[in-house]
């Protein structure tokens, strides 16, 4: 490993200590969470107590007003029995008797915090198990029936009183315990949306923190790529930001500018080579495949200035609007672009790898002209073996845009990708300003491109193996073909 990849590598290593930007809003939507899950908690909290002590002091109050309702329907019931003594009414005010047994049981229950309310139970309790004997007695004819009656209706009059009584008492009671619950849980309630107020502050603090800090990088990242696309290539490097998504589009600029002051150095030396070994006019076939070869080298790493300008151009335009996310899909396209032409020596590559760099030129190109440019690409080899010369579609898209648009306000790019028998073909085509097919391949002609790629193309595979079809009407169309075997070639 190199000394620059090296630092590379520890540069993109050192951002994964660094906080993201993901993880800054992830954090604070965890904490949004958790303040609307303790304030939604505490709401239905909050109501399902009140509630709760609704239906508690509702029941307490149902319970009295049955136990009332007992002693007056055993009042009536005993009065119809005073009046025959038969069994038939003394059986149904039995029933009577214990039904107001069951209601102040349960009553008792409800009511076993309130002594007071105890004690009027406990009363009527025994009275309720004392006439009961009284009356047993009298229905065997062992005691008197008036003593008995006069007894039992002066104690359900009397009793009914205290009923009403306890009651009313026991009313109260509830009613308070219900109004000191409630303002328990409503100072709660006014808690928790104090602490809610006060944390929703903090978060505003926070986000406006992290807007300035953003703007202040992505202004400062603005400037870097001016100063780049007027070609101050000596600006410093972007330093470590606050942020890791930051610090990536920082350290990418980085590398890319070093990329093109290496490939301009580069592009200069092996023009000077190309033209020394022209001049010299090689004798041996020896000398004449060093020159081929460094011919294949120097096309492979032609870069159009233009080209960097413009996309470093367009970088900081779309940086200057903020859409960070565009900008690094803008720069990695560019570095890609860069690293495959500059980088890639050997003569042969990976189809795959060939149209992926003509979808990142296609990318770049979308975004410079937007809607103006439309591009389809029908690729029915994608993911099978098959090796093409380097660089032998991406100058033919290229091609499109430099011939392409005219005085036309669209263009229109498809790319076919297909078999034809056991070779493979590739097929270009655009509805730009056309080219004559007579005059590119001509020797004064302006298709230097794509002479070289049939130099190439008869240089790996031999004149009868592939071949490269041009045709076209001026102010129409174009349309470049290329057919090659699928693998190797004679070099």
């Amino acid at each position: 490993m190199t000394e620059e990849e090296g630092g590379v590598e520890t540069g993109i290593k050192s951002t994964v200590r660094q906080p993201s930007i993901l993880s800054f809003f992830l954090s604070l939507g965890a904490a949004l969470f958790l303040m609307a899950l303790s304030v939604i908690g505490t709401m239905i909290y909050g109501v399902t107590v009140q509630n709760r002590l609704q239906e508690e002091f509702t029941d307490r109050t149902s319970m009295s007003d049955q136990i009332l309702l007992d002693l007056y329907e055993m009042e009536q019931a005993f009065r119809e029995l005073g009046r025959e003594w038969n069994n038939e009414q003394y059986g149904e005010y039995l029933k009577l008797c214990e039904e107001l047994k069951k209601d102040t049981e349960a009553f008792a229950v409800c009511c076993r915090d309130v002594p007071v309310t105890q004690n009027y139970i406990r009363r009527i309790n025994n009275f309720n198990i004392y006439q009961q004997e009284c009356l047993a007695r009298v229905m065997e004819g062992t005691q008197g029936r008036y003593d008995v009656y006069i007894y039992v209706i002066n104690g359900l009059e009397l009793h009914q009183q205290q009923a009403l009584e306890m009651t009313q008492h026991d009313t109260a009671y509830a009613r308070r315990a219900y109004e000191e619950s409630a303002g328990v849980i409503f100072r709660q309630m006014i808690v928790m949306a104090m602490v809610f107020g006060m944390m929703a502050v903090v978060m505003g603090g926070v986000l406006i923190h992290f807007s300035t800090v953003a703007r202040r990088t992505m202004g400062g990242m603005t400037e870097y790529f001016n100063r780049l696309a007027a070609s101050e290539w000596e600006t410093p490097d972007l330093g470590r930001a606050p942020y890791r998504e930051f610090t990536l589009i920082a350290q990418t600029a980085n590398r890319m500018k070093e990329e093109i002051r290496a490939s301009i150095k580069e592009i200069e030396n092996r023009a000077r080579l190309e033209k020394q070994l022209a001049e010299e006019r090689l004798i041996n076939e020896k000398q004449k495949r060093m020159l081929i070869a460094a011919q294949m080298s120097a096309l492979r790493a032609q870069v159009n200035p233009h080209f960097l300008f413009n996309s470093l151009n367009l970088i900081g335009v779309t940086a200057l609007v903020g859409d960070s996310k565009t900008v690094m899909q803008m720069v990695e396209a560019t570095g890609n672009i860069l690293r495959y032409s500059l980088y890639h020596q050997e003569s042969m590559t990976a189809l795959d790898e060939e149209v992926d760099i003509v979808f990142q030129y296609l990318f770049l190109q979308k975004c410079r002209f937007n809607d103006a440019v439309n591009a389809e690409v029908h690729n029915d080899l994608e993911g099978e073996d098959i090796q093409i010369p380097t660089m032998s579609l991406q100058p033919i898209v290229e091609n499109c845009f430099k011939h392409g648009f005219g005085n036309k306000k669209s263009l229109h790019i498809h790319i076919a990708i297909t078999w034809e028998g056991d070779k493979v073909l590739i097929c270009v085509t655009d509805n730009g300003m056309g080219l004559d097919p007579e005059q590119v391949l001509r020797e004064d002609g302006s298709g230097i491109g794509l002479r070289n790629i049939r130099r190439r193309l008869e240089l790996i595979y031999g004149s009868e193996e592939a071949a490269i079809k041009i045709e076209g009407e001026p102010g129409e169309y174009s349309s470049i073909s290329l057919l090659i075997p699928p693998k190797g070639g004679v070099m």
